[in-house]
């Protein structure tokens, strides 16, 4: 969980990055960094939701697996009764 906590810091710091290089791009009139920015901004974006998936894909996956767990605690509380 710590690897995808920092992907996510520099995938933020990289969308923020590349959104003043756009700005700046747009105002200085340089139209290739501006559409280099928004196409590097817009993988980016799809990174962040592709990890924004994996985190509560394996969230869930944590919480089934300590429902299972207590289920089979329980089972095995009323066998022993």
């Amino acid at each position: 969980m710590t690897k995808k906590f920092i992907l996510n810091i520099l995938l933020n710091l990289g969308i923020v990055f590349l959104v003043l290089s756009a700005w700046a791009g747009y105002n200085s009139g340089q139209m290739l960094y501006l559409g280099i920015s928004i196409a590097l901004l817009v993988v980016l974006i799809y990174l962040k939701v592709v990890l924004i998936k994996q985190v509560k894909r394996d969230v869930r996956a944590k919480e089934e697996e300590k429902i299972k767990m207590a289920q089979q605690q329980a089972r095995k509380k009323k066998r022993a009764k």
